[in-house]
Formats: C-alpha cells, sequence, structure tokens
C-alpha cells in the first residue's frame, strides 16, 4: 500500500515538472498565436499602466503604447503624469515627456490639466534632454480626455 502512494507522488511530481517546462517554453499556452500577433503587429498599440511604463520605460523602447495619465501641456513642460498630485508637486520622474508638434500643442491645449487617454511611440531615453522625466512618449496618434470621473470619494 505504501508503494503505491509514492507512485501516485512521484506521477503528480512529473506531471507539474512538465507543465512547468511547457509554460517556460510556451507550448502549453492557448493564446500563444494571439500574443505574438498582437506583439508583432506595430500597428496596434500595446495596453499598458503608467506604473508599468514608468518602472521599465525601456520594455516599451520603440513600441506603439496606450495608456492614461494627467496631462499638462506648458511651455517646454508637456507631459503625462501618473496622478495630478505628482504634477502639482513637481515629481517629473512619475511622467513622462510628450513630444508634441505645434498643431498638436494647439488641438490639444483644451485637454490639459485633465486625465487623458494616449497613444504614441515610447522613447525610454527620451528624444533630446529628458530632465528628470523617465522618458518621452512621441509620434502621439491618439489623445483624448478621459470621460471616467467617479466624483469625491466618500469617507466612512
Amino acid at each position: 500500500m505504501r508503494h503505491v502512494g509514492h507512485t501516485s507522488r512521484c506521477r503528480w511530481i512529473n506531471f507539474f515538472l512538465g507543465l512547468f517546462i511547457l509554460s517556460i517554453t510556451g507550448k502549453a499556452s492557448p493564446f500563444q498565436d494571439q500574443t505574438y500577433r498582437s506583439i508583432s503587429d506595430s500597428s496596434k498599440p500595446v495596453d499598458v499602466g503608467m506604473i508599468a511604463l514608468l518602472s521599465a520605460p525601456e520594455k516599451y523602447e520603440g513600441r506603439l503604447v496606450r495608456t492614461h495619465g494627467f496631462l499638462c501641456i506648458e511651455f517646454e513642460g508637456d507631459a503625462v503624469y501618473l496622478h495630478e498630485e505628482d504634477y502639482r508637486h513637481g515629481l517629473t520622474g512619475n511622467s513622462f515627456a510628450l513630444r508634441l508638434s505645434k498643431l498638436q500643442r494647439e488641438q490639444f491645449k483644451n485637454l490639459s490639466l485633465k486625465y487623458v487617454l494616449i497613444e504614441g511611440t515610447v522613447h525610454a531615453k527620451g528624444l533630446e534632454r529628458t530632465d528628470g522625466w523617465s522618458g518621452a512618449i512621441a509620434k502621439i496618434s491618439r489623445l483624448e480626455a478621459w470621460p471616467i470621473d467617479r466624483g469625491p470619494v466618500r469617507r466612512h
């Protein structure tokens, strides 16, 4: 009886070891082909949160991304911040500089100091000097107000 339990335990260990090896090689994922296509298709933006983008901008170098943040359009300070408080307190490390054309600056100035959805190409080292920003977003293809506002938070 004891021998049977040991054999059963070995089978389970082998089963999980096999799953682990398959997951590492990517052969076990039913979504592998879809994931590969979405990453290789450079015309489709990669959805990424600002926190992930700020923590590892080099991971998205040269890639078209879609994210949300607090927009500021001001003289030599166009940027998208993680939060409004980061902008108010000058925490540029929590932001990405934006490379907007003159036409885009004019077109989007009404969105300044609002939360936005933005799509553009990431440059982890910036395009020129970044003065403390975490990188830059250029070739902005989409910039629009983020319409969700849940109002003031009620405290209990």
